[in-house]
């Protein structure tokens, strides 16, 4: 039998023997490629929705900011499941020792703890590509419900998802290195007799270099958003996470000098975790790039939403209701919404074709428009509908007021334009065109129509009298229906029917819409990059924690000895993963500031809603979340700890070198 069938058979007994950490290693592995899947295939999913969209640029931005999204994830893997397979080297020392002293190389021993790396890792990837796939599948009709329209053909990106279980599986043996360096490194003798192996000597250049990564990722997120926008700060923040990662261990190590002014339980806890850097750091490195990526990410989410708050612009008068409807069938529409909304008074809103409008036939040139020669307002104008024929009650419906000054221009027959002033003092052109070969044709002018410039933002551009819309000779048909503010306010259990029933008419519009105001929740996003962090430093803080007991038994034996309490382990304990959780998750929070304040100048500095104000970079740093991160997740990861710690104190021999 050669050494790697010798080396896969000791593995898979031993994960079966072990099942509660091997549980532990294939959820390290296999949760974070199962999100990788699952965005891969949502992804390729909704490309047949947005096929012809023609936008290289964002496609390109969004295929290197996902492939640094993999990248990060990946590392996570791996700064995760290698304390997790250092906890099952050190728990296996013994039992390598008698391999070595059976006849084992070294070789044979790097071998057995990499064949477990392997096979953890390609069972987890197999099973994370499941997993992905079936959470994709199941969130495809969720999507569907919320967009209001198809989200595509459900299809799966095959290469995309045989890639990430290559590399779910490779990283698993990338994370087997350090403990299958260790394995042939230990000395036989020692392992055999129970004694433990000296903490090995930091490396000197790593903080350097970690320091000098941070620098740089701080001038590259400050200074690089300027030409590069979202992408400086991008790269900054993932320089700045490598150099924390590097740090760590000099960072852990320095901690543990500051260890005698702690209290005796954290003080022992904090010298642990400094003695033991090759258990610690990688725990601490991997909760440390979790919550700067976090807490960056948070940052230029909560700026973004205030600037959407601070931008939002009511399209209709609060309250009031507008229901769409094809011209064709306006008449079996209007029954349905009267039959939904009985007692409600429904105004038809009828239009002339405008520039907006669609045209239903194959011939371009077979459906005429209407425009009105005017100076438009250089802000711009939110157009629900084009020109609407009516008077007073349209006005006050779209309004949301009555206006003395609308009303009464359009007793006196007059066309009244909104986001316009007529060109021609008290009269304005109303202009007949067809588009021809992309073109604007002319077919007829109408002259001489009087009109008026009215202030405020109806949604339309004119409202024109019946008299005058006779008079341009374009056909008149029901676009939408309104329901006034004044006369009743639909209800969202309403607006829910409503949908449902306006769907056979726009499967593909959203065809209700209420003005509610700006509604839209940050809780939601919030609520979800904390629970990502809650379950990244848990993790992280549970492994370290498990490695920490299982090489502290001799010492917990000694308190034993010299009369501790059983309550003295869980206070270490909690200790411990409060040590950890505590270092990555403040680390974090100083690692992603900088770029999170950064990337908030590209997203924010220009309004993106038009006719909104010029307001500058919106900073918004949500000090909750980030206040919850640092201070409720090393909590939960000290009661966590206790609560699965057991009471008993070991008792074991030492023996006598």
């Amino acid at each position: 039998m050669n050494r790697y069938r010798f080396a896969l058979r000791i593995a898979r007994k031993d994960a079966l023997r072990a099942k509660g950490r091997t549980a532990l290693i294939l959820c390290m592995i296999g949760l974070p490629v199962a999100a990788i899947v699952a965005l891969a295939v949502l992804w390729r999913t909704g490309e047949g929705s947005a096929e012809g969209t023609g936008d290289s640029g964002a496609g390109a931005a969004e295929t290197a900011i996902t492939g640094m999204a993999i990248t990060m994830i990946l590392l996570q893997v791996v700064l995760l499941a290698g304390p997790a397979l250092v906890v099952d080297a050190r728990r296996r020392r013994r039992d390598l020792a008698l391999v070595a002293a059976a006849g084992g190389t070294d070789r044979h021993l790097r071998a057995v703890v990499l064949a477990s790396g392997l096979l953890l890792g390609g069972i987890a990837a197999v099973g994370g590509a499941v997993l992905g796939t079936l959470a994709a599948a199941a969130a495809v009709p969720a999507l569907e419900a919320a967009e209001g329209e198809p989200f595509g053909p459900f299809r799966v990106p095959w290469l995309q998802v045989a890639v990430t279980m290559l590399l779910g599986a490779g990283s698993g043996v990338l994370a087997a290195l350090l403990p299958a360096a260790q394995a042939a490194r230990m000395d036989v003798t020692a392992a055999l007799a129970g004694r433990r192996d000296p903490p090995g000597r930091s490396r000197r250049g790593w903080p350097i270099g970690g320091g000098a990564l941070i620098l740089a990722g701080v001038v590259t997120a400050l200074a690089g958003v300027g030409p590069l926008r979202e992408f400086g700060a991008a790269f900054g923040a993932a320089a700045i996470i490598v150099g924390l990662v590097l740090a760590c261990p000099w960072i852990v190590g320095t901690a543990g000098r500051l260890a005698p002014r702690l209290p005796l339980p954290l003080r022992l806890a904090v010298r642990d975790g400094a003695r033991n850097r090759a258990r610690t750091a990688p725990a601490v490195a991997a909760i440390t790039a979790a919550v700067a990526g976090i807490t960056a990410l948070a940052i230029g989410g909560a700026s973004d939403f205030r600037q959407s708050q601070l931008e939002y612009q009511a399209t209709l008068p609060m309250g009031s209701a507008l229901i769409r409807a094809p011209q064709a069938r306006a008449d079996e529409a209007e029954r349905v919404i009267r039959r939904d909304l009985p007692g409600v008074p429904v105004l038809p809103l009828k239009t002339l074709p405008g520039p907006g409008g669609t045209c239903m036939n194959a011939d371009a040139a077979e459906c005429p428009a209407l425009s009105f020669i005017a100076r438009e307002d250089p802000a711009g104008m939110t157009v629900l509908l084009d020109n609407v024929v009516g008077g007073a009650r349209e006005a006050r419906m779209l309004l949301g007021r009555d206006d003395p000054a609308v009303t009464s221009a359009l007793d006196a027959g007059k066309v009244v334009l909104f986001g316009a002033t007529p060109t021609g003092g008290g009269t304005t052109t109303a202009r007949v065109f067809v588009w021809d070969d992309d073109a604007e044709r002319t077919l007829r002018r109408v002259e001489g129509l009087p009109s008026v410039a009215a202030g405020g933002d109806p949604g339309v551009r004119a409202i024109v009298p019946p008299k005058i819309a006779e008079r341009i000779g374009l056909p008149v048909g029901t676009e939408a229906f309104g329901v006034d503010r004044a006369d009743h306010r639909v209800t969202k259990a309403e607006e829910a029917r409503l949908q449902r029933s306006m769907a056979p008419f726009n499967p593909h519009t959203d065809a209700v819409y209420v003005e509610r105001g700006f509604t839209d929740s940050f809780g939601t996003v919030t609520l979800l990059l904390a629970s990502v962090a809650a379950v990244l430093a848990l993790g992280g803080a549970l492994i370290a924690t498990s490695l920490a007991a299982a090489d502290a038994r001799p010492d917990l034996a000694t308190l034993a000895a010299v009369g501790a309490r059983p309550l003295t382990w869980r206070v270490l304990t909690m200790c411990q993963a409060l040590f950890v959780a505590a270092a990555g998750c403040w680390l974090g929070i100083a690692g992603g500031l900088v770029p999170g304040l950064a990337v908030a100048r590209p997203l924010t500095s220009r309004p993106e809603q038009p006719g909104a104000a010029e307001h500058g970079t919106i900073i918004d740093v949500p000090w909750t979340l980030l206040l919850a991160v640092g201070v409720l997740i090393p909590c939960a990861a000290a009661l966590v700890a206790a609560t699965f710690t057991r009471n008993r104190l070991p008792m074991t021999h030492r023996v006598l070198s």
